[in-house]
């Protein structure tokens, strides 16, 4: 069986102390100054696969400026060897785990603590220093899931025109992934997160279905194709929204992942945006996307965050650190795990065993 997902870093330890200018110190946060603080416990149990040897690795968050902050990180388990590590491609913060085929008992509980902000761009010009600058360029090529030539390099053209401002493209590419695709149900997870696939089905057929991965791939290559770069970020929703039920999660969140996406203007930064919830909203709310509510919702989203929701990271077509046996992952939103290195199935977790638990808590 083959794999998909995953990353991130060393060394589960201790609590970082939230500083003023994230918390604004100043006054006591509340849900309407858009800060979010949310109790994790996440809960592996591998022992069904007792005579077996098994292999974890688990995306961990890490802290993003102004938007997420790790308070407090700990792990419980009974595995001969365990350790956090950020060692592969996309410095994707991980949490392994490996048991021998001796060990009974195979069992893992990860804990956090983290406060979330909303993330919303003033899109106000701001002084980038050179090496930010030179960082996000590495987000303009393309990998295996993420083409900037071909179909994707014609439709681009198609989308931005003559445009030479990267915002002004950035938000054609947007509001055309809004305009032409829907959510598709009937796709497992998160979407299989291919550009070229989704641009052969709206040729065929006048539209693209998917999910959020799916989306947020074809705009993040349509984006590098038009000369800004970006990158999806894989994620987790964490507990209700304020906007609607389609973007919040209950306290088991263990199905709750989705991905964002985040592209870079080089006199503004990363801005964050979502076409993809826009085609939730319209679903599960049963709208039209050209709706006020649709089209309020829409131009919101592109540039924000809401704080219900947890970055994991931006990795795609990387491999992992320890070394896997089925190869390079195609993202890494989800736990991989290996039995006697054959791939566990992520979208089975009742199978796998494992649960996502969250908890809003109070500051």
């Amino acid at each position: 069986m083959h794999r998909r997902e995953f990353i991130k870093k060393t060394a589960i330890t201790g609590a970082i102390c939230l500083t003023p200018s994230f918390l604004n110190a100043s006054s006591t946060p509340t849900i309407k100054e858009g800060l979010a603080v949310y109790e994790l416990r996440w809960s592996f149990d591998l022992s069904h696969h007792s005579t077996k040897e098994c292999s974890l690795w688990v995306p961990l968050p890490s802290d993003i400026n102004g938007f997420q902050r790790i308070i407090e990180l700990g792990n419980t388990t009974n595995a001969e060897s365990h350790f956090e590590s950020d060692h592969n491609l996309c410095g994707a913060r991980t949490f392994y785990v490996h048991w021998e085929k001796s060990a009974v008992s195979k069992t893992l509980e990860i804990t956090m603590s983290i406060a979330l902000r909303d993330r919303q761009c003033d899109f106000r010009p701001k002084r980038i220093c050179p090496e930010t600058l030179e960082k996000a360029r590495e987000f303009l090529a393309p990998s295996a899931h993420i083409p900037t030539n071909g179909a994707v390099a014609k439709v681009a053209k198609s989308i931005v025109g003559g445009e030479k401002n990267p915002l002004k493209k950035a938000r054609k590419i947007y509001d055309w992934i809004v305009a032409n695709s829907y959510r598709d149900e009937s796709v497992q997870g998160c979407g299989v997160g291919s550009p070229n696939a989704m641009l052969a089905t709206l040729e065929k057929e006048g539209r693209m279905g998917g999910k959020c991965l799916d989306m947020s791939a074809l705009c993040v290559a349509l984006m590098r194709a038009s000369a800004i770069p970006a990158r999806e970020v894989m994620g987790i929703r964490l507990g209700a929204s304020r906007l609607s039920p389609a973007f919040g999660a209950g306290e088991d969140n263990t199905k709750a992942q989705h991905c964002k996406v985040e592209f870079f203007i080089p006199n503004m930064g990363w801005i964050p945006c979502d076409p993809a919830d826009i085609t939730k909203l319209v679903l599960k709310e049963g709208i039209d996307k050209n709706s006020p509510r649709a089209r309020e919702l829409a131009n919101k989203f592109f540039g924000f965050w809401e704080n219900n929701w947890m970055a994991l990271n931006h990795a795609r077509d990387f491999n992992l650190s320890p070394a896997n046996t089925q190869g390079t992952l195609d993202s890494f939103g989800y736990p991989y795990g290996e039995v006697d290195g054959e791939y566990l199935d992520p979208f089975d977790p009742r199978n796998y065993r494992y649960t996502f638990h969250s908890l809003r808590g109070v500051l």
